[in-house]
């Protein structure tokens, strides 16, 4: 059976750009900046990326995230996706890092739960294992 073990929280501010309609819904593109914190590591790693948003005409939300955890060359990469709505944001992400100690990474899978509440995000990180 799988399990989920935290691997870090997240915080961060979202910065707004819409897109403007498209077939898919409405687009608008969240760039956000923030810090992260994990029992991974000592004190708090800067957070940054954008999310590409697709508000669909059901209210709910597509999600695709680019982001990156670290700076210089102790960065973490990794991509998102999921499904937002009133009750929160649900993500699947993946990893990439060359930070020899966060190598495992590189084959994990992650889930995120979280929520935002006007330019404020918070997202905990979990690692699928089984």
């Amino acid at each position: 059976m799988a399990t989920l073990t935290e691997f870090c929280k997240i915080s961060a501010k979202l910065s707004f750009a819409p897109i403007g309609k498209l077939a898919g819904g409405m687009r608008v593109d969240l760039a956000f900046t923030g810090t992260a914190t994990s029992t991974h590591w000592e004190g708090e790693r800067p957070v940054s990326g954008i999310d590409y948003v697709t508000v669909r005409k059901d209210g709910s939300t597509e999600l695709n995230i680019r982001g990156q955890i670290g700076s210089g060359k102790d960065v973490i990469a990794y991509t998102a996706v999921g499904r937002g709505d009133q009750d929160g944001a649900r993500e699947l992400f993946l990893f990439e890092t060359a930070v020899e100690e966060m190598a495992w990474l590189n084959n994990a899978v992650g889930v995120a739960l979280g929520s935002a509440d006007g330019d404020a995000l918070e997202l905990t990180v979990y690692i699928a294992t089984t």
